[in-house]
């Protein structure tokens, strides 16, 4: 698991950052195929995203710690803050983002 570390580590700097990127992307595309009429606020969205990572990122951390501290030694809870802390956190920014592109434009009347 310690070989892991540094690979995972880069992983999961980039994932929050990437996460964010898409969930930017996906709000565009709902914003362009949703009538304005039942288009999800952006602070909506926003809190939403937001209150998702810091859920996704504490049960991340929660569940690095207690995933490493039998193998690694003394900062075992490094692994929980700089690899599956960030990488639950964008996972959570991820499931909003994707949550919010799937409403689609409401069916024309005939």
């Amino acid at each position: 698991m310690d070989k892991l570390f540094l690979p995972l580590t880069i992983l999961g700097l980039i994932s929050p950052i990437a996460a964010i990127v898409a969930a930017v992307i996906f709000f565009v595309r709902h914003r362009d195929r949703v009538e304005p009429e039942r288009r999800v606020p952006t602070t909506v969205y926003v809190l939403a995203i937001a209150i998702c990572a810091a859920i996704g990122g504490y049960f991340g951390v929660v569940f690095g710690i207690g995933q490493a501290c039998p193998q690694l030694g003394n900062l075992c809870g490094l692994w929980g803050f700089f690899v599956t802390g960030p990488i639950f956190l964008a996972l959570g920014i991820l499931l909003v983002g994707v949550a919010v592109s799937f409403l689609g434009a409401a069916p024309r009347p005939d």
